[in-house]
């Protein structure tokens, strides 16, 4: 359990994702309180700078990064009814497949039972001709026995 795999080493670009964008610690040392890092709730937009807008819960937000997410956003859902596509195709034609292979099932399991009912035919025949056979073998053995 302690022979755990290393970390892989991320690369710097990377590293950058998960740091914060602002100082963790204000002057005093602490750390600003969630509530400080909101605007005040009678805002007033024209006091913010051009090309920024509050958005959920009244934080600040670049239109330009809002733009970008939900263009991003649009590509990830167009992406996905792509994928989506795809895999609809995918399952028409193994329904095709399938309905194709149930048809050779059913062929094969006609082939098989009329296979089988010309073997008992067959079989009928060869007792038939057997017993027939029994009941003359008999008679030829008696003949020659006799004085």
């Amino acid at each position: 359990m302690q022979d755990l795999a290393p970390a892989p080493e991320l690369s710097e670009r990377r590293k950058a994702l998960f740091e914060p964008l602002e100082p963790v610690t204000n002057i005093n040392g602490k750390r600003p309180s969630a509530e400080s890092l909101l605007p005040p709730p009678d805002f007033d937009a024209t006091t913010y700078p051009k090309g920024w807008l509050i958005g959920k819960k009244r934080k600040l937000v670049n239109v330009d990064v809002v733009e970008s997410m939900r263009r991003i956003a649009v590509q990830e859902m167009n992406r996905k009814d792509r994928e989506i596509d795809g895999l609809n195709e995918q399952l028409e034609e193994d329904a095709r497949c399938l309905e194709h292979l149930q048809l050779q099932l059913l062929q094969e399991r006609s082939k098989r039972s009329e296979v089988e009912r010309e073997n008992g035919m067959l079989q009928d025949q060869v007792t038939m001709l057997m017993n027939m056979l029994g009941e003359d073998d008999p008679v030829d053995d008696e003949g020659p026995d006799a004085p």
